[in-house]
């Protein structure tokens, strides 16, 4: 059930292929390697994709593409958990970011209504420190939480076929 609801939301090799940026990756996004479903593909697609929705830069699918290459992920998937980033989430996802940066630096918290009147590297960097702690940490999460739920379905699939 969820592979198919999955599988009918991802984009496919043909769709992406007609984009232009992806031709900053060459042709080496179309090996069939990056296309298979597996435990190890998956959860690195899914850890690929959770680090890249939390950067607070422009074009996140991009970095999920080029992480998943690098690490050789699921790239539909690692392209669609990056929708995790949406309108709707990207301004707590961020402030929390913020927040957590500010902490982590030791730096006073700047009024958002007036804090890029001021200076806007003052936000930069606790934003920027924030992101990727917590890119980091979702992705760990992401990629624990998938394996652990490919293993215990494994074991799950086992024990039926035993009765």
């Amino acid at each position: 059930m969820v592979q198919r609801w999955l599988r009918s939301k991802i984009p496919n090799q043909a769709s992406l292929h007609q984009h232009k940026l992806l031709r900053l990756f060459g042709k080496r996004w179309l090996d069939p390697d990056y296309w298979r479903y597996n435990r190890h593909s998956v959860a690195t697609a899914i850890a690929c994709g959770l680090f890249a929705a939390w950067l607070p830069l422009p074009l996140h699918s991009l970095v999920a593409i080029g992480l998943a290459i690098l690490l050789r992920g699921y790239l539909p998937l690692a392209i669609a958990m990056v929708w995790v980033n949406n309108p709707l989430t990207i301004a707590p996802m961020f402030y929390v970011a913020y927040h957590l940066g500010v902490r982590l630096l030791g730096l006073p918290v700047l009024e958002f209504s007036h804090a890029l009147e001021h200076d806007l590297t003052s936000i930069i960097w606790p934003l920027l420190t924030g992101a990727l702690l917590l890119g980091l940490a979702c992705a760990l999460c992401g990629w624990l939480l998938t394996h652990l739920y490919w293993r215990w379905k494994i074991q799950k699939a086992w024990k039926a076929r035993r009765r």
